[in-house]
């Protein structure tokens, strides 16, 4: 823990949960339906029986013992009336949002949008989430306050709280999956690894997250704790050492700042992915790391570069085309990007349907190595790639540049009479 002492970052959770944690006290007391309701919510609206960890009968010795105990101190969770904390139990999403708020100091809302959270004691909680944009309710227009919150549900929320939600998923698409069971494909995939990469998730979740697992009272007040230990920084980059991997900013207090990049860090440049080396002075950055200092997420926007456009198109062919081979590209030396990108390529094509042989004939542009039935199949591939017709991929191969422009301007007339069907 001694760690903690050179942290250089102000932490906004913990100075502002008992503030906000009093004028809810105060709303729950002037409400006449919060106080009519406040026996259903004994263990999440009222102190309960027990205080302390130590009063509560079943956190000493319990792995999450220690973020139960942080929580306890700062007035976000309360035990039960017959001194437990039941810390193997499911949590609500009404619960959750109680915990959310108060640790990260949303400030509550009198009314809420959703007809089945109107009226209840989590109302200011679940109003006030809403109102920044941190939950969300169902299709249906409910909100569920009774249901239990899911293990990716939770991630997704507290990556919402770490104002994460700018890193899409084709921005990860170079990650490397934590866990068996979460991959690309999955909704949460994102929130999840960065869940994981902020030491949000707790370590006995193993190579398994089982995200559609509901999450106990002890899982989300760890992954609650340690978000709110996490470190936020804002600013304008005045200096980048790239041997210490280290970034000075002026941050939003006027204060420089150096930011300790962790060897794994995330970092993204106008929407591209990068390295400290890629930071320029005057970036503005948002970096969010851990609870000792080091940054682990470093998302930077400053002035375009040429790195950029070539990150940008490299991410358009699915990484097929590196950045290199589009920085060769620009420059004019067709031989040395397609030395590279012959193999990618190759791979690609054989995907769309063609054999081996016919895509080294293409690779090499021998089209007299192509008999008709490869040429046939290869202009069906590429025009469905493309969205044109296999005819004038067809011309195209064949550099019947009249036969080509007779086709372009008839696809042209077509795509021009659909969309003035489309308006009318």
């Amino acid at each position: 823990m001694s760690r903690r002492l050179n942290i250089a970052f102000p932490s906004r959770a913990i100075v502002v949960a008992v503030a906000t944690a009093l004028v809810l006290a105060l709303i729950t007391a002037l409400s006449p339906a919060a106080a009519a309701q406040a026996g259903a919510a004994t263990a999440t609206t009222t102190a309960g029986a027990a205080g302390t960890a130590a009063q509560l009968k079943d956190v000493p010795g319990h792995w999450a013992e220690e973020a139960i105990t942080t929580l306890l101190r700062m007035g976000v969770v309360q035990g039960y009336p017959d001194g437990a904390f039941k810390p193997e139990n499911p949590i609500t999403r009404a619960e959750f949002s109680k915990m959310v708020a108060l640790a990260f100091g949303y400030p509550p809302s009198a009314s809420s949008d959703f007809p089945d959270v109107a009226g209840t004691w989590a109302e200011p909680y679940v109003a006030g989430l809403s109102r920044s944009q941190i939950l969300t309710g169902y299709p249906d227009g409910s909100f569920k306050p009774s249901k239990g919150v899911t293990r990716a549900e939770a991630a997704a929320i507290l990556a919402r709280v770490a104002g994460l939600t700018v890193i899409k998923p084709d921005m990860a698409s170079g990650w490397t999956p934590s866990y068996r069971d979460v991959d690309e494909s999955h909704w949460a995939y994102v929130p999840v690894e960065i869940a994981r990469r902020l030491d949000v998730a707790p370590l006995h979740f193993g190579l398994m997250f089982e995200p559609d697992r509901a999450a106990t009272r002890a899982e989300t007040a760890y992954m609650v704790r340690t978000m709110a230990e996490a470190q936020f920084a804002r600013g304008q980059v005045t200096s980048v050492n790239k041997g210490d991997a280290t970034v000075t900013i002026k941050n939003v207090a006027g204060n420089t700042q150096v930011l300790q990049l962790s060897p794994d860090a995330v970092v993204f440049r106008n929407g591209a992915g990068a390295d400290v080396e890629s930071l320029r002075t005057n970036d503005q950055v948002y970096a969010v790391g851990d609870p000792w200092g080091q940054s682990r997420f470093v998302l930077a926007e400053g002035a375009i570069t040429k790195e950029d456009i070539t990150k940008k198109i490299s991410a358009l062919t699915d990484g097929i085309v590196t950045p290199e081979q589009v920085d060769a590209l620009s420059r004019g030396k067709w031989d040395e990007a397609r030395a590279g990108m012959s193999p990618a390529l190759a791979d690609r094509l054989v995907e769309m349907g063609l054999t081996d042989e016919e895509a080294e004939a293409l690779l090499a542009q021998d089209w007299e190595r192509l008999p008709a039935l490869g040429q046939t199949r290869l202009a069906e591939a590429l025009a469905a790639e493309l969205g044109v017709a296999p005819e004038l991929v067809e011309a195209l191969m064949a550099r019947d540049w009249a036969a080509a422009r007779n086709l372009a301007e008839l696809e042209a007339a077509e795509m021009l009479l659909s969309y003035f069907l489309q308006m009318r």
